[in-house]
């Protein structure tokens, strides 16, 4: 039997920074999807792969992650394979696709852009996700990165506003950058779903008074993305990424971890941007989604394994030997009768 050739197949991007809620969003949009197949392509910062697993599943969703780098700055090879991949094998109604935190939005743009993805993909909004609590730090609200990610949206969803005192503030900012994006600041219910995703996408040109640098020299990109580990158990890496410093460990999912003292742990490691995971606890299997401000701790469906990921920034100094010692008190948590 003959297919069909894939068309216009609508297309939206969900960006925002480290821990700005993206995968809330997500979960808030799916559970308004209809019953067509939809397809999520979800690139990770990090090696392990642990978002996908943070997302509410079903059978008429297909997911692809792309591990170990940002597609926004690396070759344009994975996203391709990803893309024709999902596309080829999945016939999606509807594709999102929520690059890493520390993504380009529009070298991202402009490689969808090309016209060998004209037929296939049809471009609909930009959405990006913002924390009102992170908003409120000069490190953020000052960083190139962070600016672009609302400068390309067609819309920003803002999250946690009642924690500012002066939400005008918030509003005039957003406004200066991207004076034509929509705001949302209440709960994603089905009208706002349907309003996020059938909303057009529209080319913005770069604002004079917003400075931003977002090509970087060839020595600071990072190394080409892999899909995934090769599977082999226990599996654990560290590495330096384009200013930031990640680490995670892959588990048998019969190694048990003591819940209180593995969470205890985890929040004691020093000025951490991100921990996330996957995790078989001596209370069953557990969700971990953290960042500095805020702390998310839920129960989970069994896995194939556990999976631990962390992010630091570059400029707080992580040796080799400091990683050993981690690994060796991480393992010291696992109970005994695993």
């Amino acid at each position: 039997m003959q297919l069909n050739p894939i068309t216009q197949t609508p297309t939206t991007i969900i960006t925002g920074f480290l821990g700005a809620g993206k995968t809330t969003l997500i979960n808030q949009l799916l559970a308004h999807k209809d019953a067509q197949p939809w397809a999520l392509l979800i690139n990770e910062f990090g090696k392990i792969g642990v978002d996908g697993d943070l997302i509410t599943k079903d059978s008429t969703l297909a997911i692809k992650e792309v591990s170990g780098g940002c597609i926004c700055c690396t070759s344009q090879l994975p996203l391709q394979i990803a893309l024709v991949r999902l596309l080829a094998e999945h016939r999606p109604h509807r594709l999102m696709i929520e690059p890493t935190g520390l993504a380009h939005p529009d070298e991202l743009l402009e490689q969808l852009s090309q016209p060998h993805w004209q037929t296939s993909l049809k471009l609909t909004a930009v959405i990006c996700v913002l924390s009102a609590a992170q908003w409120q730090q000069d490190k953020y609200r000052q960083h190139d990165g962070y600016i672009a990610h609302v400068r390309h949206a067609d819309a920003v969803v803002v999250n946690r506003l009642d924690c500012l005192e002066r939400p005008d503030e918030l509003m005039a900012w957003l406004n200066d950058i991207s004076p034509t994006a929509q705001i949302f600041t209440d709960t994603i219910d089905a009208a706002a779903a349907t309003k996020l995703l059938d909303m057009p996408h529209h080319t913005k040109t770069a604002k004079r008074q917003v400075p931003l640098t977002l090509i970087r020299p060839a020595s600071q990109q990072m190394s080409k993305p892999s899909d995934d580990t090769d599977g082999t158990l226990p599996y654990r890496y560290h590495e330096s990424m384009a200013g930031y410093q990640v680490g995670g460990w892959r588990l048998p999912d019969d190694w048990q971890f003591d819940s209180y003292e593995l969470q205890k742990w985890l929040l004691a490691r020093p000025n951490y941007l991100r921990i996330k995971g996957i995790v078989h606890t001596n209370e069953g299997w557990l969700a971990l989604n953290i960042t500095a401000d805020s702390i998310s701790i839920s129960d989970s469906t069994p896995h194939s394994d556990t999976k631990i990921e962390l992010i630091f920034d570059s400029k707080d100094s992580l040796s080799d030997d400091t990683w050993q010692d981690w690994d060796n008190q991480l393992m010291t948590l696992i109970c005994a009768d695993s």
